[in-house]
């Protein structure tokens, strides 16, 4: 399915650089038996050592909290699920980077941007992906800024190589389980914001080109397969 315009209810772009420790911190964190006003202060605690003390209380906890901490909605199952099965994300920059595309829709366009690219053999750069993205998104300073940080985490994740005016290159893909494959997919389904994707377009979708997908397992939870008219099989969410 085409992806829909980008919901001005949906997080804003990102106007931090994440990296994996500090997404490690918030996960672990996130993870903790313990109420939503005692993450807040172990958070703020522990962002000290990732950032500066301002940024520890507003703006970095804003970001790293809307991806496992307080996920917008739509992606709660999905995030409390990976928080609670971390025995299937042995590869923490995948885990990482699919919670991304489904927290952050702005990260999935820059996913999509980048693998339609080099499904053609090109490498873009940042201003080539700028230009790409104000057209979507606006033409706005927050969104020319984060088209930069957002390949600069990528780049900390392990998903690309290059950045600024050198011309932007995937790393080598992480592997997924079956497991991982389907949560990645509903990922991709959170970010278009919809509720079905047809399966032939999950196994294709541009966003995840990073991923090395495996054939998913229908035991994850949140979507499942249906078989609708004329043979088509799409995921939907349940």
């Amino acid at each position: 399915m085409s992806p829909r315009p980008a919901d001005p209810n949906s997080p804003r772009p990102p106007d931090r650089v994440l990296s994996l420790p500090l997404l490690e911190t918030v996960y672990r964190i996130a993870s903790l038996d313990l109420s939503t006003e005692e993450r807040s202060a172990q958070l703020t605690i522990a962002l000290r050592e990732h950032t500066t003390e301002a940024d520890a209380e507003t703006r970095v906890k804003w970001a790293v909290s809307r991806i496992w901490i307080n996920p917008p909605q739509p992606a709660s199952g999905m995030i409390r699920w990976a928080i609670d099965h971390p025995e299937h994300f042995a590869n923490r920059r995948l885990m990482h980077t699919g919670a991304l595309v489904a927290t952050v829709p702005f990260v999935g366009s820059v996913l999509g941007q980048l693998g339609r690219s080099f499904a053609l053999d090109q490498a873009p750069t940042v201003p080539d992906l700028r230009r790409r993205l104000v057209a979507r998104w606006g033409e706005t300073s927050t969104v020319q800024a984060a088209v930069g940080k957002t390949v600069t985490s990528l780049r900390r994740l392990g998903v690309v190589d290059g950045g600024g005016r050198r011309p932007i290159t995937r790393c080598p893909s992480h592997a997924a389980s079956p497991l991982n494959t389907t949560w990645l997919v509903h990922a991709v389904m959170l970010s278009r914001q919809v509720g079905s994707i047809e399966v032939r377009d999950a196994a294709g979708a541009p966003e995840l080109f990073w991923a090395d997908q495996n054939t998913p397992d229908p035991e994850y939870p949140h979507i499942e397969l249906h078989t609708e008219a004329l043979n088509r099989r799409v995921w939907a969410s349940t």
